[in-house]
């Protein structure tokens, strides 16, 4: 299994730069712009004129728009030309193409929050999961994570005001020496996450996420 993720990057990051296009080369160019502090703006009407639903990736002060390229029982694929994010329920698993050695592999554990209802998840749950650094040549690092409910917080997105629980996720790696805490904010009819800022290796910050959906695409 180990081994078909590792390999899955490279498959994730061929097919995207197999299957560019114009959007995706704009993906490429704003995430590209994102890590090196440029301010490209996505607008509420760019994403509308869009006919597929796109991913939010905002570092600092700076954001790019990813495509979403494919989603199968909560696991969505999101493209730009030569980079892609996996998540599953909005929690990255994977990622390619990122630049400072951020790639990411993190498989969901077989007793993980993220592969139920995050509404009904008791107070405290921990959970386990081994972690991969491709390009840091750390693999099978153990990633410790536990949880608990937020307040009801209002979110901005794309100017649009969405009131959605927070739910904090306190990770430590204690043979890196890391340890920070992630935030998800779902929707709390569907327990859909639809943002969240996600801290992926030690030195660097929060990859901040949020799904965009077209008036004419259903989430």
């Amino acid at each position: 299994m180990k081994i078909l993720l590792r390999a899955g990057i490279a498959v994730v990051a061929a097919a995207v730069l197999s299957g560019c296009t114009s959007v995706a080369s704009t993906s490429y160019e704003t995430l590209r712009l994102a890590i090196i502090g440029a301010e490209p703006v996505i607008t509420a009407d760019y994403v509308n004129s869009l006919d597929q639903s796109g991913l939010s990736a905002r570092l600092k002060q700076s954001e790019a728009l990813l495509m979403l390229a494919s989603r199968n029982e909560g696991v969505a694929e999101w493209h730009g030309l030569s980079q892609a994010l996996v998540t599953h329920n909005g929690r990255l698993i994977q990622t390619a193409g990122l630049p400072d050695d951020a790639d990411v592999i993190a498989p969901l554990a077989s007793t993980d929050p993220f592969l139920r209802d995050l509404r009904t998840l008791p107070e405290d749950t921990e959970v386990t999961r081994l972690v991969d650094f491709p390009a840091r040549y750390l693999t099978g690092v153990p990633q410790y994570a536990r949880y608990r409910k937020g307040p009801m917080e209002t979110l901005d997105i794309m100017g649009e005001q969405r009131t959605l629980q927070r739910l904090d996720e306190m990770i430590r790696m204690p043979a890196v020496s890391f340890r920070a805490t992630n935030h998800y904010w779902l929707d709390s009819v569907t327990g859909h996450v639809v943002a969240s800022a996600q801290h992926l290796a030690p030195g660097l910050p929060a990859l901040h996420l949020a799904e965009l959906n077209p008036t004419t695409v259903q989430p």
